[in-house]
């Protein structure tokens, strides 16, 4: 029979000492050992690390709604702080345009290729354009959170489906 010793008072998080018996033909004396048993995690716990597990592990298919989420927290700290920024952002709302006319004349390029700078110099400029309109105006107003909404699922569909017709186009 183990002799086993354990506090009665079974609180979560307590370390509970357990005796193991006697081994023939060894020591007498054997060190306690100690068990630590950790508390139970509520559920809301869990579905926490459960969806953390699940975006550290997806973390790149994730990445442009990461930082679509990123620039909507600066742009309201922004708006809150300094909103004149909108006005200084919205020249940079020329960039894009401006990148393709530059692409146009220096790297000439095929119809499904022109397809995607076309979309993707799109996007940038909505993108853009939300900012600098997010910063004047605050990205909280129904028509900024719509487009910021729109913008961010185009550019998670574009991210996934990019990412899946390259990866079966290098194999």
């Amino acid at each position: 029979m183990s002799r086993r010793t354990r506090s009665q008072a079974a609180q979560a998080a307590v370390p509970t000492t357990v005796h193991i018996p006697r081994q023939r033909g060894r020591r007498r004396q054997v060190p306690p050992v100690i068990v630590v048993v950790s508390e139970q995690p509520t559920l809301t716990a869990r579905a926490t690390m459960a969806t953390g597990r699940f975006m550290w592990r997806h973390r790149r298919a994730w990445a442009p709604t990461g930082i679509a989420v990123t620039l909507l927290v600066l742009a309201t700290i922004l708006h809150l702080f300094v909103p004149w920024t909108g006005a200084i952002t919205a020249a940079a709302c020329l960039v894009p345009p401006g990148h393709l006319v530059w692409l146009a004349k220096t790297r000439p390029a095929g119809r499904t290729a022109w397809a995607w700078r076309f979309t993707l110099a799109i996007l940038a400029l909505a993108g853009l354009g939300w900012l600098s309109l997010a910063l004047w105006f605050g990205p909280a107003n129904a028509a900024l959170m719509g487009l910021w909404s729109l913008t961010t699922l185009t550019m998670q569909t574009l991210w996934l489906t990019a990412g899946r017709t390259t990866s079966k186009g290098q194999r």
